[in-house]
């Protein structure tokens, strides 16, 4: 395993805009008016050095659209909208950056980013909301944000053609999933979902490649989070509590390094190099 690797399989597929058209067009229900040649990658990942492995892809478009769609591969919560909301002002935040615009002028700000949201459902359980809604009113007030949520496991796909990536990914997910309710081990189901891939065409020119193996960490990722999702309130209430505290400790120390003058990038260097330091669990 490369452990200098931080994309997620479904980062290290639809990180490529010919790819990702064809999870836009899944998304949308109709084929896009958009090409490969008309989106361009925009994410902290590509934009600012961390180490931080993420499963989300986000695209600026030709007609000054950002569109933002995460994979979600466990129940949806109801805060994926405000979730989505978030990230879409971190974003925001850096392409203000990046391009200079002036939040103290006198004029008017009147160009800024239209985001579009989407979730990316790959799970085992039903699927019960198409949507998720972030919405903040009081006098004067109105925020909203509306995330669209799609079910992109196999036996859902209208296009199940072996050129469509979407296809691929969730045929792959999709075996490998059986293969583990027959009892196989992680490893057994890995490859056994990757040979069935190559037999059947699909991922081609992609899955053959080593490139592919390094993302076997991913697999374990994916099932350990599905199958923690039994474990009783008390733990899961102890390890919310854990998270908590940690991005408590996170956000001080990041106040204290802006107080000391250290840019955006630096800062994001410097902390997730401390997390690389920290022991990671093996799977349970």
């Amino acid at each position: 395993m490369k452990k200098q690797h931080k994309d997620t399989l479904f980062r290290g597929i639809f990180k490529k805009p010919e790819n990702f058209i064809h999870l836009l067009e899944e998304c949308e229900g109709r084929k896009p008016s958009l090409t490969a040649n008309d989106i361009e990658s925009f994410d902290l990942d590509s934009k600012v050095s961390t180490r931080i492995r993420r499963n989300d892809v986000s695209f600026l478009t030709k007609d000054n659209k950002l569109i933002i769609l995460i994979e979600h591969q466990s129940t949806i919560n109801p805060n994926m909208a405000f979730r989505l909301f978030l990230y879409y002002a971190e974003l925001l935040q850096l392409w203000i950056k990046l391009n200079e615009v002036d939040l103290y002028s006198e004029q008017k700000i009147t160009k800024l980013l239209i985001p579009e949201f989407y979730v990316a459902y790959n799970g085992t359980k039903p699927l019960t909301e198409k949507t998720s809604v972030f919405s903040l009113k009081h006098t004067g007030i109105k925020i909203e944000a509306k995330v669209k949520i799609v079910n992109i496991n196999f036996e859902n796909l209208k296009d199940k053609k072996i050129q469509n990536a979407l296809a691929g990914y969730s045929f792959f997910y999709k075996v490998y999933e059986e293969n583990r309710q027959k009892g196989m081990d992680n490893q057994a189901s890995f490859e056994n979902a990757r040979e069935e891939c190559i037999k059947w065409g699909y991922l081609k020119g992609f899955i053959e490649k080593e490139e592919f193996i390094v993302f076997y960490k991913d697999i374990l990722d994916y099932d350990t989070q599905l199958r923690a999702e039994g474990r009783n309130e008390g733990r899961a209430e102890g390890k919310a509590e854990g998270k908590a505290e940690g991005k408590a400790t996170f956000l001080k120390k990041m106040r204290e390094l802006q107080a000391k003058g250290f840019s955006l990038e630096d800062i994001l260097n410097l902390l997730s190099n401390d997390q690389e330091d920290q022991p990671t669990p093996s799977p349970q």
